[in-house]
Protein backbone atom coordinates (compact mmCIF):
# COMPACT_ATOMS: atom_id res chain seq x y z
CA UNK A 1 0.00 0.00 0.00
CA UNK A 2 1.41 3.34 -1.07
CA UNK A 3 -0.91 5.89 0.46
CA UNK A 4 -0.44 9.39 1.81
CA UNK A 5 -2.55 12.53 1.84
CA UNK A 6 -2.09 14.93 -1.04
CA UNK A 7 -1.17 18.55 -0.46
CA UNK A 8 -4.77 19.54 -1.23
CA UNK A 9 -6.04 17.07 1.36
CA UNK A 10 -3.66 18.38 4.01
CA UNK A 11 -4.82 21.92 3.28
CA UNK A 12 -8.43 20.72 3.44
CA UNK A 13 -7.86 19.17 6.86
CA UNK A 14 -6.43 22.41 8.25
CA UNK A 15 -9.30 24.47 6.83
CA UNK A 16 -11.98 22.09 8.14
CA UNK A 17 -10.30 21.94 11.56
CA UNK A 18 -10.29 25.72 11.83
CA UNK A 19 -13.96 25.89 10.84
CA UNK A 20 -14.93 23.10 13.26
CA UNK A 21 -13.06 24.59 16.21
CA UNK A 22 -14.60 28.00 15.54
CA UNK A 23 -18.18 27.03 14.72
CA UNK A 24 -18.81 23.58 16.21
CA UNK A 25 -16.88 23.22 19.47
CA UNK A 26 -18.06 26.45 21.19
CA UNK A 27 -21.74 25.76 20.37
CA UNK A 28 -21.87 22.01 21.01
CA UNK A 29 -23.09 22.13 24.61
CA UNK A 30 -25.97 24.42 23.65
CA UNK A 31 -27.28 22.15 20.90
CA UNK A 32 -26.90 19.05 23.06
CA UNK A 33 -28.82 20.54 25.99
CA UNK A 34 -31.54 22.06 23.83
CA UNK A 35 -31.73 18.90 21.66
CA UNK A 36 -32.18 20.98 18.52
CA UNK A 37 -30.69 20.54 15.08
CA UNK A 38 -27.74 22.90 14.31
CA UNK A 39 -29.28 24.56 11.25
CA UNK A 40 -27.04 27.63 11.34
CA UNK A 41 -23.87 25.50 11.38
CA UNK A 42 -25.24 23.36 8.55
CA UNK A 43 -25.73 26.44 6.38
CA UNK A 44 -22.24 27.78 7.16
CA UNK A 45 -20.67 24.40 6.38
CA UNK A 46 -22.63 24.20 3.12
CA UNK A 47 -21.31 27.57 1.96
CA UNK A 48 -17.78 26.20 2.28
CA UNK A 49 -18.63 23.01 0.38
CA UNK A 50 -18.46 20.74 3.44
CA UNK A 51 -21.99 19.31 3.16
CA UNK A 52 -22.31 16.34 0.79
CA UNK A 53 -18.85 17.25 -0.52
CA UNK A 54 -18.67 14.27 -2.88
CA UNK A 55 -21.55 15.53 -5.02
CA UNK A 56 -20.52 16.83 -8.48
CA UNK A 57 -20.07 20.56 -8.83
CA UNK A 58 -22.98 20.94 -11.26
CA UNK A 59 -25.28 19.94 -8.38
CA UNK A 60 -23.63 22.27 -5.88
CA UNK A 61 -21.08 19.87 -4.42
CA UNK A 62 -17.29 19.96 -4.28
CA UNK A 63 -16.76 16.68 -6.18
CA UNK A 64 -14.35 15.43 -3.52
CA UNK A 65 -13.08 11.87 -3.29
CA UNK A 66 -13.99 9.64 -0.35
CA UNK A 67 -10.69 10.15 1.48
CA UNK A 68 -11.37 13.90 1.50
CA UNK A 69 -14.90 13.26 2.76
CA UNK A 70 -13.43 11.13 5.57
CA UNK A 71 -11.18 14.03 6.53
CA UNK A 72 -14.15 16.38 6.82
CA UNK A 73 -16.22 13.95 8.89
CA UNK A 74 -13.28 13.08 11.15
CA UNK A 75 -12.53 16.73 11.87
CA UNK A 76 -16.18 17.62 12.49
CA UNK A 77 -16.56 14.79 15.02
CA UNK A 78 -13.21 15.50 16.62
CA UNK A 79 -14.56 19.00 17.36
CA UNK A 80 -17.79 17.59 18.79
CA UNK A 81 -19.39 14.18 18.71
CA UNK A 82 -22.99 15.34 18.37
CA UNK A 83 -22.99 18.49 16.24
CA UNK A 84 -20.12 17.16 14.14
CA UNK A 85 -21.91 13.95 13.26
CA UNK A 86 -25.20 15.80 12.68
CA UNK A 87 -23.56 17.86 9.94
CA UNK A 88 -21.70 14.87 8.56
CA UNK A 89 -24.91 12.83 8.23
CA UNK A 90 -26.77 15.59 6.38
CA UNK A 91 -25.84 13.79 3.17
CA UNK A 92 -27.22 10.35 4.13
CA UNK A 93 -29.77 10.14 1.35
CA UNK A 94 -27.53 11.58 -1.35
CA UNK A 95 -25.48 8.55 -2.48
CA UNK A 96 -28.56 6.68 -3.72
CA UNK A 97 -29.50 9.67 -5.89
CA UNK A 98 -25.92 10.38 -6.94
CA UNK A 99 -25.29 6.84 -8.19
CA UNK A 100 -28.71 5.68 -9.33
CA UNK A 101 -30.99 8.70 -9.67
CA UNK A 102 -32.10 10.42 -12.86
CA UNK A 103 -30.71 13.80 -13.89
CA UNK A 104 -34.03 15.33 -12.87
CA UNK A 105 -33.81 13.74 -9.40
CA UNK A 106 -30.21 14.91 -8.96
CA UNK A 107 -31.13 18.49 -9.86
CA UNK A 108 -34.26 18.50 -7.72
CA UNK A 109 -32.91 16.82 -4.58
CA UNK A 110 -29.12 16.97 -4.35
CA UNK A 111 -28.97 20.74 -4.74
CA UNK A 112 -31.21 21.21 -1.71
CA UNK A 113 -28.65 19.41 0.44
CA UNK A 114 -25.44 20.91 -0.94
CA UNK A 115 -26.95 24.39 -0.48
CA UNK A 116 -27.70 23.70 3.20
CA UNK A 117 -31.45 24.06 2.69
CA UNK A 118 -32.14 20.62 4.13
CA UNK A 119 -30.35 17.49 5.30
CA UNK A 120 -31.33 14.25 3.58
CA UNK A 121 -32.41 10.84 4.84
CA UNK A 122 -32.63 7.20 3.83
CA UNK A 123 -35.29 4.96 5.37
CA UNK A 124 -34.31 1.29 5.62
CA UNK A 125 -34.82 0.06 9.20
CA UNK A 126 -38.27 -1.09 10.32
CA UNK A 127 -39.65 -2.08 13.76
CA UNK A 128 -39.38 -5.78 12.85
CA UNK A 129 -36.58 -5.55 10.28
CA UNK A 130 -33.36 -3.85 11.28
CA UNK A 131 -30.25 -5.40 9.85
CA UNK A 132 -32.36 -8.02 8.06
CA UNK A 133 -33.22 -5.89 5.03
CA UNK A 134 -34.98 -8.79 3.27
CA UNK A 135 -37.56 -8.93 6.09
CA UNK A 136 -38.89 -5.40 5.49
CA UNK A 137 -42.68 -5.14 5.29
CA UNK A 138 -43.15 -1.70 3.76
CA UNK A 139 -44.91 -2.22 0.43
CA UNK A 140 -45.00 -0.20 -2.78
CA UNK A 141 -47.80 -1.26 -5.13
CA UNK A 142 -48.04 -0.13 -8.74
CA UNK A 143 -50.88 2.18 -9.65
CA UNK A 144 -51.71 4.58 -12.47
CA UNK A 145 -48.86 7.06 -12.80
CA UNK A 146 -46.81 5.76 -9.91
CA UNK A 147 -46.83 3.75 -6.70
CA UNK A 148 -48.77 3.55 -3.43
CA UNK A 149 -46.58 3.02 -0.35
CA UNK A 150 -47.82 1.64 2.98
CA UNK A 151 -45.67 0.76 5.97
CA UNK A 152 -43.36 2.25 8.57
CA UNK A 153 -39.69 2.86 9.29
CA UNK A 154 -37.86 3.58 12.53
CA UNK A 155 -34.60 5.12 13.79
CA UNK A 156 -34.33 7.21 10.65
CA UNK A 157 -31.67 9.92 10.90
CA UNK A 158 -33.05 13.31 9.73
CA UNK A 159 -36.41 11.61 9.23
CA UNK A 160 -38.61 14.42 10.55
CA UNK A 161 -36.59 17.42 9.32
CA UNK A 162 -35.41 16.41 5.85
CA UNK A 163 -37.48 17.71 2.95
CA UNK A 164 -37.01 14.37 1.18
CA UNK A 165 -36.27 10.77 2.10
CA UNK A 166 -35.11 7.78 0.06
CA UNK A 167 -37.52 5.00 1.09
CA UNK A 168 -36.82 1.30 0.53
CA UNK A 169 -39.94 -0.82 -0.03
CA UNK A 170 -40.95 -4.23 -1.32
CA UNK A 171 -42.23 -4.02 -4.89
CA UNK A 172 -42.22 -7.77 -5.44
CA UNK A 173 -42.38 -9.59 -2.07
CA UNK A 174 -42.22 -13.01 -3.70
CA UNK A 175 -38.63 -12.29 -4.75
CA UNK A 176 -37.41 -11.60 -1.18
CA UNK A 177 -34.42 -9.27 -1.13
CA UNK A 178 -34.46 -9.23 -4.94
CA UNK A 179 -37.87 -7.55 -4.88
CA UNK A 180 -36.90 -4.29 -3.11
CA UNK A 181 -37.00 -0.86 -4.78
CA UNK A 182 -35.98 2.66 -3.75
CA UNK A 183 -38.15 5.78 -4.03
CA UNK A 184 -37.66 9.47 -3.29
CA UNK A 185 -40.47 10.65 -1.05
CA UNK A 186 -41.15 14.27 -0.12
CA UNK A 187 -42.05 15.17 3.44
CA UNK A 188 -45.04 17.35 2.50
CA UNK A 189 -46.87 14.67 0.52
CA UNK A 190 -50.18 13.35 1.85
CA UNK A 191 -49.74 10.08 3.70
CA UNK A 192 -46.30 10.90 5.15
CA UNK A 193 -45.99 11.23 8.92
CA UNK A 194 -42.88 11.56 11.09
CA UNK A 195 -42.49 11.28 14.87
CA UNK A 196 -39.17 12.23 16.53
CA UNK A 197 -37.48 9.70 18.84
CA UNK A 198 -35.65 10.71 22.02
CA UNK A 199 -32.29 9.02 22.59
CA UNK A 200 -29.55 8.65 25.21
CA UNK A 201 -27.07 10.53 23.02
CA UNK A 202 -26.69 12.41 19.74
CA UNK A 203 -29.32 14.77 21.09
CA UNK A 204 -29.04 17.36 18.34
CA UNK A 205 -29.53 14.67 15.70
CA UNK A 206 -33.03 14.24 14.38
CA UNK A 207 -34.06 10.59 14.63
CA UNK A 208 -37.61 9.62 13.77
CA UNK A 209 -40.24 7.02 13.10
CA UNK A 210 -41.82 7.36 9.66
CA UNK A 211 -45.31 6.20 8.69
CA UNK A 212 -46.66 5.85 5.15
CA UNK A 213 -50.40 5.52 4.66
CA UNK A 214 -51.55 5.24 1.06
CA UNK A 215 -48.71 7.55 0.08
CA UNK A 216 -48.72 8.18 -3.66
CA UNK A 217 -45.25 8.41 -5.24
CA UNK A 218 -45.01 9.52 -8.89
CA UNK A 219 -43.44 7.02 -11.26
CA UNK A 220 -40.46 9.29 -11.95
CA UNK A 221 -39.54 9.15 -8.24
CA UNK A 222 -38.44 5.53 -8.52
CA UNK A 223 -34.67 5.57 -7.99
CA UNK A 224 -32.98 3.60 -10.76
CA UNK A 225 -34.79 0.46 -11.82
CA UNK A 226 -37.52 -1.56 -10.15
CA UNK A 227 -36.39 -4.38 -7.82
CA UNK A 228 -32.78 -3.13 -7.77
CA UNK A 229 -32.96 -1.64 -4.26
CA UNK A 230 -30.96 -4.32 -2.46
CA UNK A 231 -28.05 -4.07 -4.88
CA UNK A 232 -28.15 -0.29 -4.68
CA UNK A 233 -27.97 -0.57 -0.89
CA UNK A 234 -24.86 -2.74 -1.08
CA UNK A 235 -23.13 0.08 -2.99
CA UNK A 236 -24.49 2.57 -0.49
CA UNK A 237 -23.21 0.60 2.53
CA UNK A 238 -19.70 0.32 1.07
CA UNK A 239 -19.32 4.07 1.53
CA UNK A 240 -21.79 4.89 4.32
CA UNK A 241 -20.09 2.47 6.71
CA UNK A 242 -16.77 4.18 6.03
CA UNK A 243 -18.50 7.47 6.79
CA UNK A 244 -19.71 6.14 10.15
CA UNK A 245 -16.21 4.82 10.82
CA UNK A 246 -14.77 8.28 10.12
CA UNK A 247 -17.25 9.85 12.54
CA UNK A 248 -16.38 7.33 15.25
CA UNK A 249 -12.67 7.87 14.62
CA UNK A 250 -13.17 11.60 15.10
CA UNK A 251 -15.10 11.04 18.33
CA UNK A 252 -12.32 8.82 19.68
CA UNK A 253 -9.70 11.43 18.78
CA UNK A 254 -11.70 14.24 20.35
CA UNK A 255 -12.17 12.37 23.62
CA UNK A 256 -8.54 11.22 23.69
CA UNK A 257 -7.15 14.71 23.12
CA UNK A 258 -9.30 16.15 25.89
CA UNK A 259 -8.26 13.36 28.27
CA UNK A 260 -4.59 13.80 27.40
CA UNK A 261 -4.70 17.55 28.04
CA UNK A 262 -6.55 17.02 31.32
CA UNK A 263 -4.03 14.41 32.44
CA UNK A 264 -1.20 16.87 31.85
CA UNK A 265 -2.90 19.63 33.87
CA UNK A 266 -4.56 17.73 36.73
CA UNK A 267 -2.42 17.01 39.79
CA UNK A 268 -2.96 14.19 42.28
CA UNK A 269 -0.69 13.12 45.13
CA UNK A 270 1.65 15.96 44.23
CA UNK A 271 2.17 14.86 40.63
CA UNK A 272 0.52 15.46 37.28
CA UNK A 273 -2.05 12.77 36.50
CA UNK A 274 -0.10 11.71 33.42
CA UNK A 275 2.91 10.83 35.60
CA UNK A 276 0.95 7.95 37.15
CA UNK A 277 1.58 4.67 35.34
CA UNK A 278 -2.09 3.62 35.46
CA UNK A 279 -3.03 6.72 33.47
CA UNK A 280 -0.06 6.38 31.13
CA UNK A 281 -1.17 2.87 30.17
CA UNK A 282 -4.73 4.03 29.51
CA UNK A 283 -3.52 6.81 27.23
CA UNK A 284 -1.09 4.49 25.47
CA UNK A 285 -3.87 1.99 24.72
CA UNK A 286 -6.19 4.79 23.54
CA UNK A 287 -3.51 6.15 21.22
CA UNK A 288 -2.73 2.71 19.79
CA UNK A 289 -6.37 1.86 19.10
CA UNK A 290 -6.98 5.22 17.43
CA UNK A 291 -3.98 4.87 15.13
CA UNK A 292 -5.05 1.35 14.14
CA UNK A 293 -8.60 2.53 13.45
CA UNK A 294 -7.28 5.41 11.38
CA UNK A 295 -5.33 3.06 9.11
CA UNK A 296 -8.41 0.87 8.55
CA UNK A 297 -10.71 3.80 7.81
CA UNK A 298 -8.37 5.54 5.40
CA UNK A 299 -7.41 2.35 3.60
CA UNK A 300 -11.08 1.44 3.09
CA UNK A 301 -11.78 4.93 1.69
CA UNK A 302 -8.65 4.85 -0.46
CA UNK A 303 -9.73 1.57 -2.05
CA UNK A 304 -13.14 3.04 -2.91
CA UNK A 305 -11.42 5.97 -4.60
CA UNK A 306 -9.28 3.53 -6.59
CA UNK A 307 -12.41 1.73 -7.79
CA UNK A 308 -11.54 -1.30 -5.67
CA UNK A 309 -14.19 -1.08 -2.93
CA UNK A 310 -13.90 -3.92 -0.44
CA UNK A 311 -17.13 -4.52 1.55
CA UNK A 312 -15.30 -6.62 4.14
CA UNK A 313 -12.77 -3.85 4.75
CA UNK A 314 -15.55 -1.24 4.93
CA UNK A 315 -17.23 -3.41 7.57
CA UNK A 316 -13.92 -3.92 9.40
CA UNK A 317 -13.32 -0.17 9.48
CA UNK A 318 -16.81 0.49 10.81
CA UNK A 319 -16.55 -2.33 13.36
CA UNK A 320 -13.13 -1.40 14.72
CA UNK A 321 -13.57 2.38 14.69
CA UNK A 322 -16.95 2.26 16.43
CA UNK A 323 -15.80 -0.14 19.12
CA UNK A 324 -12.63 1.93 19.55
CA UNK A 325 -14.76 5.04 20.07
CA UNK A 326 -16.76 3.31 22.80
CA UNK A 327 -13.59 2.14 24.60
CA UNK A 328 -11.71 5.43 24.22
CA UNK A 329 -14.60 7.61 25.39
CA UNK A 330 -15.11 5.28 28.35
CA UNK A 331 -11.47 5.67 29.37
CA UNK A 332 -11.64 9.42 28.82
CA UNK A 333 -14.49 9.65 31.36
CA UNK A 334 -12.45 7.45 33.72
CA UNK A 335 -9.41 9.74 33.43
CA UNK A 336 -11.55 12.79 34.17
CA UNK A 337 -13.09 10.98 37.15
CA UNK A 338 -16.09 12.74 38.67
CA UNK A 339 -15.69 15.64 36.27
CA UNK A 340 -16.03 13.21 33.39
CA UNK A 341 -19.43 12.13 34.69
CA UNK A 342 -20.58 15.74 34.94
CA UNK A 343 -22.71 17.38 32.25
CA UNK A 344 -20.17 20.21 32.32
CA UNK A 345 -17.61 17.87 30.76
CA UNK A 346 -17.30 17.42 27.00
CA UNK A 347 -16.17 13.82 27.39
CA UNK A 348 -19.49 12.94 29.03
CA UNK A 349 -21.19 13.92 25.78
CA UNK A 350 -18.63 12.06 23.67
CA UNK A 351 -19.23 8.92 25.77
CA UNK A 352 -23.01 9.05 25.25
CA UNK A 353 -22.75 9.83 21.56
CA UNK A 354 -20.16 7.20 20.68
CA UNK A 355 -22.40 4.35 21.83
CA UNK A 356 -24.68 4.60 18.80
CA UNK A 357 -21.83 3.82 16.42
CA UNK A 358 -21.86 0.11 17.21
CA UNK A 359 -25.58 -0.05 16.33
CA UNK A 360 -26.56 2.05 13.31
CA UNK A 361 -25.50 1.34 9.70
CA UNK A 362 -25.35 -2.30 10.77
CA UNK A 363 -24.50 -3.48 14.27
CA UNK A 364 -21.06 -4.75 15.22
CA UNK A 365 -22.49 -8.26 14.94
CA UNK A 366 -23.62 -7.62 11.36
CA UNK A 367 -20.18 -6.28 10.45
CA UNK A 368 -18.62 -9.47 11.79
CA UNK A 369 -21.07 -11.49 9.69
CA UNK A 370 -20.07 -9.60 6.54
CA UNK A 371 -16.38 -10.13 7.25
CA UNK A 372 -16.92 -13.81 8.05
CA UNK A 373 -18.89 -14.37 4.84
CA UNK A 374 -15.97 -12.90 2.92
CA UNK A 375 -13.52 -15.18 4.70
CA UNK A 376 -15.76 -18.17 3.90
CA UNK A 377 -15.75 -17.22 0.22
CA UNK A 378 -19.45 -16.34 0.16
CA UNK A 379 -18.82 -12.72 -0.88
CA UNK A 380 -16.89 -12.06 -4.05
CA UNK A 381 -15.39 -8.68 -4.94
Amino acid sequence: MNFELSEDQRILRQAVREFAEKEITPNAKYYDEKAIYPWDILKKAAKLGYVAPDIPENYGGSNLDLVSCVIITEEFCRADSSVGSAIATASLGCPMIKYFGSDEQKERYLTRVTSGKTPSAIAITEPDAGSDVAAMKTRAEKTDGGWIINGSKTFITNGSISEWVVVLAKTNPELGYKGISAFVVEKEWDGFEARPIKKMGLNCHDTAELFFKNLFVPENNLVGTENAGFYQLMRFFNESRIGVAAAQLGMAEGAYERALNYAKQRKTFGRALIDHQAIQFKLADMFTSIEAAKLLVYKAAWLVDKGEANPALSSAAKLYASETAVKVTYEAVQIFGGYGYSKESEVERFFRDARAGTIYEGTSEIQRMVIARFLAGKIKF
